[in-house]
């Protein structure tokens, strides 16, 4: 191996030992290894220290001939693996593209420090120092079974819930990379830790089901804050006057959902895909669609007062369906409730005469948003700018450049882009939607609190923001007029 003294580059997240640039192939390096992340519960899993090279282009092949302690010379880095208290680490493979893998000896947040050599094709070597954070536990099994224990072998979502209660600390919960399918629940999945992080692949990767039995999600009062994105949730069922087929929130201060399909749901009373009972929800980029309720709310039920915001954002809610009111979605807001509806889509659900309904007495302000057909707003402190509304029915509308009672809608079916697992109704540059929003006009945020729809695309793309939770994109529409996948 060839050997340059190194230096030592300081950056703000820490140490990194870099060897100097030499001609005749470059050194093959990173500046940025102390930013990878690995679950607590690793078993062989690849901390990926090759895709981190950036020493130029002109010689792509890197190979990681050597790992070893830090502060090891790099003359005397030469073994395939090291070990400590924490984990081992090891070479994986051997020649161009090969890596390191990890395995982990800890069960609880930790860091584990380790030095690698990399060559190029030159034979030129350089080293760098990691500190790879043990900071998220990882699912990496589809059942509802296991030993109630979460290790490299089985960790389902159900013991990864349970390791998140037991452990006094904010946890994060993420999925093994190639894990793809459905967790069939035996039972309701409860939040029963304060701060829970969940962050799926995306909802067209894993989907959780409730075996059309029981409800699939439940967050309850004892939750200070969760968070979930990446999955769908589907085959939720209740019975007995129970709300919240899908997922029920319900007295929890502060839940955030992102990227999440709620669909194929069905409750015996409210809230067939969701509902939010005096709880604090910011609900974004998400679909809700095909779900059912016995009562209201057959997409979306709320129901709060004081202290409970509600906030939906580049949400498409579609083809739900209640019996008696708000197929879409039912709001029944109290006093010092504020619930934004901001670059919604609600369109094509149910029958009833009231597909969306908002009553009660609290603070509702909808910026940007669609619904067609019907809209029903029995609230008097309300606030409508930026939106169309095809039929509209109930209070006077206080706010600007609205279109109501009115056609041109031109929406299509749902349809996903940019493998978002989240579908949307697109539209052409001919339909009323597009270009709507008059950023002097109330307070859409377009390009500024809101910079993407619900799938990604750019807002603005070109001109204005357009109504709803699909921003117009010429490729999009390209792709939809030849129906590619």
């Amino acid at each position: 191996m060839n050997h340059l003294t190194p230096f030592t580059l300081i950056l703000a997240t820490g140490l990194v030992n870099v060897s100097p640039a030499m001609a005749g192939g470059g050194i093959p390096l990173t500046n940025d290894d102390l930013n990878i992340e690995t679950a607590i519960n690793s078993a062989g899993s690849v901390l990926d220290v090759l895709g981190n090279d950036d020493s130029g282009t002109g010689d792509n092949f890197k190979e990681v001939i050597a790992v070893c302690a830090t502060g090891t010379p790099d003359a005397m880095c030469t073994n395939n693996s090291y070990s400590n208290a924490t984990g081992a680490v090891n070479i994986n493979g051997a020649g161009d593209d090969n890596n390191v893998s990890f395995t982990s000896n800890s069960n609880t947040a930790a860091t584990f420090d380790f030095k690698y050599v990399m060559q190029n094709s030159a034979m030129n070597t350089g080293s760098a120092e990691v500190s790879a954070a043990l900071n998220f536990i990882e699912v990496n099994a589809l059942s509802d079974a296991g030993n109630q224990t979460c290790d490299g072998t089985e960790c389902t979502l159900r013991e990864a819930f349970s390791y998140a209660a037991n452990d006094g600390q904010p946890t994060t919960v993420k999925f093994r990379r190639d894990l793809t399918g459905t967790i069939t629940l035996t039972a309701p999945l409860e939040v029963t830790s304060i701060d829970l992080t969940v962050q799926g692949p995306g909802p067209g990767q894993i989907a959780v089901s409730g075996d059309d039995s029981h409800r699939v999600l439940l967050v309850p009062a004892n939750s200070e804050r969760f968070f979930l994105s990446g999955l769908s949730l589907t085959e939720g069922r209740t019975q007995g006057g129970q709300s919240g087929a899908g997922m029920l929130i319900d007295g929890a201060t502060d839940t955030q959902i992102e990227n999440v399909k709620i669909s194929g749901n069905v409750s015996a009373a409210s809230g067939g895909g969701l509902y939010v009972n005096n709880a604090g929800l910011s609900l974004t980029n998400s679909e809700i669609s095909f779900n059912q309720a016995g009562l209201n709310g057959g997409g979306v039920g709320v129901a709060g007062g004081l202290g409970h915001d509600v906030t939906l954002e580049n949400t498409t809610i579609s083809h739900n369906l209640a019996g008696s009111q708000g197929d879409g979605i039912h709001i029944n807001s109290n006093s010092g409730q504020n619930v934004l509806l901001r670059f919604v889509t609600a369109a094509f659900n149910g029958d009833q005469s009231e597909a969306n309904r908002v009553g009660a007495n609290g603070n509702i302000i909808i910026e940007a948003s669609v619904f067609s057909p019907l809209l029903t707003v029995l609230n008097d402190n309300n606030i409508i700018n930026n939106s169309i509304i095809e039929a509209y029915a109930g209070s006077d509308v206080l706010g600007d450049n609205n279109s109501l009672n009115v056609g041109g809608l031109l929406l299509s079916p749902l349809i996903e882009f940019n493998d978002a697992g989240v579908a949307v109704h697109s539209f052409g540059p001919d339909s009323l939607l597009y270009n709507h929003v008059d950023d002097m006009a109330g307070n859409a945020g377009c390009g500024t609190l809101v910079v993407t729809d619900q799938v990604g695309n750019n807002r603005p793309v070109a001109g204005d923001c357009d109504a709803g939770a699909y921003e117009y994109n010429l490729a999009n529409d390209v792709i939809w007029a030849f129906d590619f996948d």
